[in-house]
């Protein structure tokens, strides 16, 4: 190996763990922080390392009214939205990759012009009242059906297909829903899962949706319960104060906040096997 290649080496080494280390420091302080006794936390002695420790605020929060809900509402969202995103993502993507649709470039257009321009708060918010959605949790996932950004990958993947798939399909007899579901589909897994990716971690994080259309408690989301935790100046804010007699604010806090973190962190490990495959996985090359 030449000089200059062991020099660009160890500089990308350095600088890919060292960006590694700043997305993942936050995470160990607030583990540190969420099993520490109370009384370093407030002295500000807890680092990278816990001081003392205590499951108490885990205890607490796993068994709060509020965050079970918060979480199962959240989960539902999550998983129901992700799937209805990449449905009818992909569905509308496999049309519009047509090129002999008629209408395409206007409904191109259209898809896109959302992604400059929308019709403002105010509007938004009277359009989702009519329809019935307010305090309902369909409201955060009917609206967001098709994702103009996903709906560009999808496209421009489906048209770098090779035209011979579809071509060798109809002389078969099959057609249109056939060649989506049973051939375009099953080799589209890594475009797939990106998009599940992207829709998942949007959806889980939403927080805008959920203050401005759900105001009661039975249908809470993750997001908001958090904004109401770090929101609380002290206990008497939080649910089950006298259950946090010995425990920290700044502790139950961080429990939270880490709790609410591991389920969208645990997706990408079941989807990271198809993100290294490529996106052509499967199709006839070129």
């Amino acid at each position: 190996m030449k000089t200059g290649e062991k020099v660009f080496t160890v500089v990308n080494y350095t600088l890919l763990i060292t960006v590694g280390l700043i997305c993942v420091l936050p995470f160990i302080t607030l583990l540190a922080k969420s099993v520490s006794e109370e009384a370093y936390v407030v002295s500000g002695q807890v680092g990278l390392w816990p001081m003392g420790f205590q499951l108490q605020a885990y205890k607490v929060l796993l068994s709060g009214v509020d965050f079970r809900t918060a979480f199962t509402n959240s989960l539902f969202v999550a998983v129901i939205g992700t799937a209805v995103q990449v449905f009818f993502t992909a569905c509308v993507g496999y049309a519009i990759a047509k090129r002999d649709l008629v209408g395409r470039k206007a409904i191109n257009i259209l898809y896109v012009f959302t992604m400059l321009f929308n019709g403002g708060m105010i509007p938004t918010y009277m359009v989702i009242k009519n329809t019935g959605l307010i305090n309902h949790l369909w409201v955060l996932v009917i609206p967001g059906m098709v994702s103009a950004f996903n709906l560009i990958l999808v496209r421009n993947y489906f048209e770098s297909l090779p035209h011979s798939l579809e071509e060798s399909a109809r002389i078969d007899g099959a057609g249109n829903l056939t060649i989506l579901f049973r051939i375009m589909l099953p080799i589209s897994k890594p475009l797939l899962a990106t998009v599940a990716i992207f829709s998942a971690v949007g959806i889980w994080n939403n927080y805008m949706d959920p203050l401005m259309y759900l105001t009661k408690k039975e249908v809470q989301v993750l997001p908001l319960f958090l904004q109401n935790v770090v929101a609380a100046s002290n206990k008497n804010g939080m649910e089950n104060p006298e259950q946090l007699a010995n425990i920290a604010s700044e502790t139950f806090r961080a429990a939270a906040i880490f709790v609410s973190s591991i389920p969208i962190l645990l997706v990408y490990p079941f989807l990271q096997k198809y993100f290294v495959t490529g996106l052509t996985l499967g199709a006839v090359k070129q």
